[in-house]
């Protein structure tokens, strides 16, 4: 039997790449990435530490979707104060792609924001200091027509679990379960079909998603090796010729 949630395995990645790139030119996208906040009561232990940016008390959710909008991998528990890269390098995913046990078929990345790190694993785009050229420009758009797709999705689980918007338990345990829970039910809807019917509801909770995009992670250096930056170079390039076509 098939996992609800579960990472493609090489020819589902394969359609998903093609999937992505006939969007708008943008090559080896396996899935796209990001962190979104589930409010909660303040826990009774350590309740600061759950406090985010916004000023709230939340558990976050890393989750990584497809072309579909379907979860590839959901990772939830860690207090609402992490910073996304680090609750990128806490997760189970994490660990897994050191260590081998989840691969990126022909060459193939995740796609994030400048919360993360460049790797050549995860691409992000060109930090904006005001001198970005325009090949840098046209990345970074592409990028971001693509990396919207977490944002979707998240907005479409809070829009059709509307529970998620606000967690009135302070059993953590119970909490994660639950929306785990509802990652899982998010997808067997997707893969039968039902889409949600309040649609202004899901654009309502895309824009708090948007809001939730910390300003201050505009200003990271973006740290990445040496392959990675030139895995980066060469897809932009890529992207300027298809522009030229």
């Amino acid at each position: 039997m098939c996992k609800i949630i579960s990472w493609p395995s090489r020819q589902r990645a394969l359609y998903i790449m093609e999937a992505f790139q006939a969007i708008n030119g943008f090559e080896g996208v396996i899935g796209c990435i990001d962190g979104s906040h589930i409010r909660i009561l303040p826990p009774r232990e350590y309740p600061n530490s759950y406090c985010n940016r916004k000023n709230f008390h939340s558990v976050l959710l890393q989750g990584v979707c497809d072309n579909r909008k379907l979860f590839t991998h959901v990772y939830v528990g860690e207090p609402g104060s992490m910073h996304d890269s680090r609750l990128f390098e806490k997760s189970d995913l994490f660990s897994d792609i050191q260590r081998g046990a989840v691969t990126f078929p022909n060459n193939s990345h995740l796609l994030g924001d400048l919360a993360y790190k460049l790797t050549e694993f995860l691409i992000v785009g060109f930090k904006d200091n005001g001198f970005l050229t325009n090949r840098q420009k046209i990345f970074n758009l592409k990028l971001s027509q693509i990396r919207v797709h977490i944002e979707n999705t998240f907005a479409l689980l809070k829009g059709r679990f509307r529970r998620l918007k606000y967690m009135e338990t302070i059993r953590l345990d119970l909490i994660c379960l639950l929306i785990m829970a509802s990652c899982i039910l998010h997808n067997m809807c997707i893969l039968n079909g039902d889409k949600p019917d309040d649609i202004m509801n899901i654009r309502q909770e895309l824009e708090e998603e948007l809001q939730q995009i910390n300003s201050n992670d505009l200003e990271n250096i973006i740290r990445g090796n040496a392959h990675a930056v030139a895995k980066r170079e060469r897809i932009m390039n890529t992207l300027q010729v298809a522009e030229n076509v």
